[in-house]
């Protein structure tokens, strides 16, 4: 597989802090040639946003996930408080605390009240059991995470919302080229469970269209009604407004960067999947490490990798590892950290958790993700790799 190495790579990318730093993520982008001529059909066009170039990276979606409609917005967050809102809910949304921020930002935008539920050991994801424990009345959905890439637990989220008349919609933002296996031995990709999924092409994510949003689902009418509604809610005819919607709308230069991009997916994974193994072959048998257990019936898209450490019986603990990386110029991230119920803004909501999602705060302040993107270097990697073995050793 190739990729341009004239602006993107890290050691030769003009935004680098310095010419030996290693960033924890970086977009992995193709070869310029492949985008600048359609992006000078679109700005000769006119039609620079939400265009026919965004129609065929939805197409190109659904063909590769086989899901039957695929809505690009502006970010995963819009998509996620699009969904939520095209749904018309009331009441509280189930969802971990051992997510991104933005999963609560959108149940919280859409007056909705996020009720947080323990995670599984091993895979991090959101655990049903913990889930039918938190069904009330007063339950409106379950948003379930992908976690780093790998899905949470489908099959046991859809024998209980269909046992509970709930809608699920999937925080699906690291898990672009994600699969399951299916009971009769088949893979499918992340895309058509649940009401909705929804991912993000941020900078940060396997496949990057600079930034963007995906919602994909297998409802014809909700498609619809998302469309409306990342353009204000106007009518098909744009005559008048429907629904409450945003201006969510695409431009058509992060479309075709998306498009490019997600035409390379299974060796943008196939990659990944190859430098994650180098990472915890050459990490094995440090004390007190572990890493996300991937069940072998899944596939993550390995968005991040994330090193934990426990702090009882690692030489250092999580905090002095990051700081010793830094020292080195080697970029990381405490992840998810802190955990949504302990983060500043949802504090005074999030108190009541404190002590009672036991498995989330454990991983929260043992997490470290390594730098990892998809065109990285067997040589940089090892250059991580002796950094932490300099300290965890």
């Amino acid at each position: 597989m190739e990729f341009s190495t004239k602006a993107h790579h890290p050691e030769k990318a003009r935004t680098a802090p310095s010419p030996s730093a290693i960033p924890i993520v970086h977009p992995t982008l193709h070869d310029f040639e492949e985008v600048v001529a359609e992006f000078r059909q679109a700005w000769d066009q006119g039609q620079v946003t939400t265009g026919v170039f965004t129609r065929r990276f939805e197409v190109a979606v659904e063909e590769k996930l086989q899901v039957p409609h695929a809505i690009m917005v502006q970010s995963c967050t819009a998509g996620l408080m699009l969904a939520l809102r095209a749904l018309d809910l009331t009441g509280e949304v189930i969802l971990p605390a051992f997510s991104w921020t933005a999963t609560a930002h959108a149940v919280v935008w859409n007056g909705l009240t996020p009720v947080f539920a323990d995670i599984l050991p091993g895979t991090l994801t959101l655990n049903p059991e913990a889930v039918a424990k938190a069904i009330t009345p007063q339950t409106a959905a379950i948003m379930p995470v992908n976690v780093f890439g790998c899905p949470p637990e489908y099959q046991a989220f859809a024998r209980l919302a269909n046992e509970h008349k709930l809608p699920l919609v999937y925080d699906t933002a690291q898990g672009l080229g994600s699969q399951v296996q299916t009971p009769d031995g088949s893979w499918v990709y992340a895309g058509g469970f649940g009401q909705a999924e929804v991912f993000s092409m941020s900078p940060t994510k396997v496949v990057s269209a600079m930034e963007g949003g995906l919602i994909t689902t297998t409802d014809a009418e909700l498609a619809q009604k998302l469309r409306q509604m990342r353009d204000y809610g106007k009518t098909a005819d744009a005559s008048d407004i429907a629904w409450l919607g945003l201006s969510a709308r695409v431009p058509e230069i992060n479309a075709i960067t998306a498009r490019h991009n997600f035409a390379h997916l299974e060796d943008l994974i196939s990659r990944r999947q190859a430098l994650v193994a180098l990472y915890q072959e050459s990490l094995q048998g440090l004390a007190g490490t572990s890493w996300q257990h991937v069940p072998t019936a899944y596939r993550s898209s390995w968005n991040y990798l994330t090193m934990f450490i426990d702090e009882q019986q690692a030489r250092a603990p999580r905090d002095a590892v990051y700081e010793h990386l830094q020292s080195r110029n080697i970029q990381t991230k405490k992840y998810f950290y802190p955990a949504l119920h302990l983060q500043k803004v949802y504090r005074q909501l999030g108190e009541p958790y404190r002590g009672t999602l036991p498995v989330t705060e454990a991983a929260a302040v043992a997490g470290l993700a390594l730098p990892l993107y998809s065109h990285m270097t067997e040589d940089t990697v090892q250059r991580v790799v002796h950094a932490v073995r300099e300290i965890l050793t």
